[in-house]
């Protein structure tokens, strides 16, 4: 077994936008590792991958602490400034 930091596009961002999501992920290959970041929520199924590395077991259990998701909740929306009209 080893063990991919792999970077996807991420959705749900409005139209034509996305940012990068980062996943620990263990795996057989490289090639497996970029099919199941693919199937993750909130993850462009149709784009592809941006890139994947393979990284150390001690990278992994450091990076599989921080949840991918954690700097997304309120994110953006929250630090918008307001505008009307």
């Amino acid at each position: 077994m080893k063990y991919y930091l792999v970077s996807c596009h991420r959705g749900h961002c409005g139209v034509g936008r996305s940012t990068d999501i980062q996943f620990t992920i263990s795996a057989n290959n490289i090639l497996e590792a970029c099919d199941k970041a693919k199937k993750m929520p909130s993850v462009k199924h149709t784009r592809m991958v941006i890139c994947a590395k393979e990284i150390t077991f001690e990278e992994f259990q450091i990076k599989k602490k921080i949840n991918a998701y954690d700097k997304f909740k309120g994110g953006m929306r929250q630090n918008a400034p307001l505008i009307s009209f």
